[in-house]
């Protein structure tokens, strides 16, 4: 983050789970519910199969946490001034498969209905690659951000496949960690973002070249835990 800027953070969906699985490998879910609550994302996305998960292992998620359903959800975040409008893609009817023609439709209206309240608009989707790369095609620019998830590739925000909407993908199961800067005063609307002008990006991949925290090192596996913060 640059010096004087706010942060926002956002764990996406899958951060537990591979789409359409109902159990997390042996060993991951605790370490990862506590390294959550360290982290006390402004926003905890999860998918409905997370949230059972979490359910059955006695995990309370925090008041910050939203479960993907089969409508859009939708929220508004003010940070140093910024309306930021976050809209919350549907999830599929099969996990890891394509949105079906009425999802698509009412998240496009999701996004018109949001627009005038907000100054930046942030989609955060489980789709997958494929699904999220033919959408934001078919309507270029509805989006300012469109954080994506589920199954595909990893990377930095980048305006592709269109020059109005950066385009940031995570892996799932915590595997990286996606930085977007963006400079303020916000581009005006339907301005081209323009990499190191508009935005910078990174896709942070914490393999063996980052330094390792002893405090998540030292994480009990046996006491799972979720941040409480309240969403702000």
């Amino acid at each position: 983050m640059v010096p004087g800027g706010v942060l926002l953070q956002v764990a996406g969906p899958y951060e537990f789970l591979e789409p359409g699985d109902a159990e997390a490998p042996a060993g991951s879910l605790e370490p990862m519910a506590e390294a959550l609550t360290r982290l006390s994302p402004d926003i905890l996305c999860l998918a409905p199969e997370e949230s059972a998960l979490l359910s059955r292992a006695g995990v309370v998620p925090p008041d910050s946490a939203v479960v993907l359903g089969q409508t859009p959800a939708t929220r508004i975040i003010n940070r140093g001034g910024v309306r930021i409008g976050l809209v919350f893609f549907p999830v599929p009817d099969k996990p890891g498969g394509p949105p079906g023609d009425k999802a698509r439709s009412a998240t496009v209206r999701a996004a018109r209905d949001l627009r005038g309240q907000a100054d930046l608009l942030v989609g955060i989707s489980p789709w997958g690659s494929m699904a999220e790369e033919a959408f934001l095609t078919a309507n270029p620019g509805l989006y300012d951000v469109l954080l994506g998830g589920g199954p595909g590739f990893g990377t930095p925000a980048a305006p592709e496949p269109v020059p109005g909407t950066l385009w940031a993908r995570s892996h799932t199961r915590g595997k990286t960690i996606n930085l977007l800067d963006i400079a303020l005063p916000l581009k005006n609307d339907g301005a081209p973002w323009v990499p190191e002008k508009t935005h910078h990006a990174e896709l942070l991949n914490p393999d063996h070249t980052v330094p390792g925290d002893p405090a998540i090192q030292a994480l009990d596996p046996a006491a799972p835990s979720m941040a409480a913060a309240p969403l702000k």
